[in-house]
């Protein structure tokens, strides 16, 4: 059995990825509940903790993390992935600009994203980023993936394909170590 840590702030994916997960009864889930920069939270929470699936911010997300990989560096959980959700845009993959809801300092809110990720990347902790559109409150349709380094176009996904994806990356060990952009196509 594996165990499952959720650590988010009232995302719109969680729920999706929630409904995909009671069909794996090898994975024991739990959701964060405690202060999202508090190490000593984090510590209570990591014991036995395999996967780990982030959906915070879109603010501060520097600085949830550093706490976050404060408390792993203390309690060392036997992590085998690290999923995290980003938003499209963070790599200057777009090719055309796009407004982020909730974020008034585009510049700033790029700079915590990309720290945020460096903090995952050299964690060495196996990781998986999902770079994703803005997020639209429809039923999944087709979507396409783009790598890391590609230029993709700025649109929209929604909840659930994001969800999809984030579940073969936490029960499938697909896309392991690699960025992944995503919009419905």
């Amino acid at each position: 059995m594996k165990k499952l840590l959720i650590i988010q702030q009232q995302s719109s994916v969680v729920p999706h990825l929630l409904a995909r997960l009671k069909a794996e009864p090898q994975i024991e889930v739990q959701v964060y509940s405690g202060d999202l920069e508090s190490v000593e939270d984090y510590r209570s929470a990591l014991k036995d903790v395999n996967l780990i699936f982030t959906a915070v911010g879109p603010k501060d997300a520097d600085l949830d993390f550093e706490s976050l990989f404060d408390a792993i560096d203390d309690v060392q959980p036997p992590i085998s992935d690290f999923v995290m959700l980003s938003y499209a845009g963070v790599d200057d993959e777009l090719a055309a600009p796009v407004a982020y809801p909730g974020v008034d300092d585009v510049e700033e809110f790029i700079k915590q994203q990309r720290y945020a990720i460096k903090i995952v990347d050299e964690s060495e902790i196996p990781y998986s980023i999902i770079r994703m559109g803005t997020l639209a409150n429809r039923p999944m349709g087709k979507y396409q993936l783009f790598n890391e380094g590609s230029q993709m176009p700025a649109g929209t996904v929604s909840a659930e394909a994001v969800a999809k994806l984030a579940y073969e990356m936490l029960v499938h060990q697909e896309w392991l170590n690699h960025s992944v952009g995503i919009i419905d196509s």
